[in-house]
C-alpha cells in the first residue's frame, strides 16, 4: 500500500527554542518563520528549510505537551479518509483545529506519541490561528465542512 501522507513537520519540546533555533539556522540553513508565546506551546520557534512552502517543518516548543509529528495529506477527502479509518479502528480523535491555512486531526500512538494529520487549504493567515471543530463535522459533505473552515474561520480569532 502507498502512503497517503507526506511527513509535514516535527514538534519537539525544548528548555530554549531561541538556541536551538539559532543551532539548526547556522548547521543547516532553517529559516526562522514564526515565533512567540502561546498557553498550550508555550514559548515556541517554528524553523522551514522551505518557507516559502512550509510555515514550519522544525518546530520548537517550551511545553512538552506540544511533542508531535506532523503528517500532511493532499486533499480534504484523504483527510476525512484517515478520520474514517481512525474511528473504524477505535482511534481517539483528541482534537481537530480548523488553522485556517489547514484543517488538523490530533491523536496519539499506541505508545502515546502525538501525531497531527493535516490538509493544508490554501487559506493564508498571519501568526497563529486555532479555532475547534467538532470531530463528527469531518463527517458533513464536502460543501459544509469547507464553509466551516472558509467562513466560520474567517473572523480570525487566534487563540491556542
Amino acid at each position: 500500500m502507498a502512503a497517503i501522507v507526506r511527513l509535514g513537520h516535527v514538534g519537539v519540546p525544548a528548555h530554549n527554542p531561541r538556541q536551538l533555533a539559532t543551532f539548526y539556522h547556522d548547521l543547516l540553513g532553517l529559516e526562522v518563520t514564526l515565533e512567540g508565546t502561546l498557553p498550550a506551546l508555550g514559548e515556541f520557534i517554528f524553523l522551514s528549510d522551505r518557507p516559502e512552502e512550509e510555515t514550519q517543518t522544525l518546530a520548537f516548543m517550551t511545553s512538552p505537551r506540544a511533542r508531535h509529528i506532523a503528517w500532511k495529506v493532499e486533499s480534504l477527502a484523504i483527510l476525512k479518509a484517515v478520520y474514517a479509518q481512525a474511528k473504524a479502528h477505535g482511534i481517539a480523535i483528541d482534537r481537530v483545529l480548523n488553522h485556517r491555512a489547514t484543517l488538523s486531526l490530533y491523536l496519539h500512538d499506541p505508545e502515546g506519541n502525538g501525531i497531527e494529520i493535516y490538509w493544508p487549504t490554501g487559506q493564508t493567515v498571519e501568526g497563529l490561528f486555532a479555532e475547534p471543530v467538532d470531530s463528527a463535522q469531518l463527517e458533513q459533505p464536502d460543501s459544509a465542512l469547507l464553509e466551516l473552515i472558509f467562513y466560520r474561520g474567517a473572523a480570525g480569532r487566534t487563540h491556542d
